[in-house]
């Protein structure tokens, strides 16, 4: 994979799930970089927008979808059937689903390391 910028991610995103609502749709590449601050803050990487590493691509699609899926459920989405490429999710567990998504996200960030911080203190 190359880098790809948040709109571009967020183009990914969207052909993967099924009636997205354009309120939401329209936010994708604001919702990307949400995504892509978090998992900065996350790793303490500096990961930027314009040229996301394929490092990084993987846990920000995850932890976005997620994003969506939530964001879908709040709206009401949750009542109907979605798609997440050949994945259908029956009505009614869509909450479940984003809730899994974001953990999966968040797992493949871990898996990259997170930053350690020491502090000294005087006493």
């Amino acid at each position: 994979m190359v880098s790809l910028s948040n709109i571009e991610i967020g183009s990914v995103v969207y052909n993967l799930i099924d009636n997205i609502p354009t309120g939401i749709s329209g936010t994708l590449p604001y919702l990307v970089e949400q995504e892509v601050r978090n998992a900065e803050n996350f790793t303490g990487d500096s990961i930027g927008i314009t040229a996301i590493s394929n490092t990084y691509q993987p846990a920000i699609v995850s932890l976005t979808i997620g994003n969506v899926l939530g964001l879908m459920e709040s709206q009401g989405m949750g009542t109907k059937a979605v798609s997440i490429g050949e994945l259908k999710i029956s009505k009614g567990i869509v909450e479940g689903t984003s809730k899994s998504f974001t953990k999966r996200g968040y797992d493949k960030l871990a898996l990259l390391g997170q930053e350690t911080k020491f502090y000294q203190t005087f006493t």
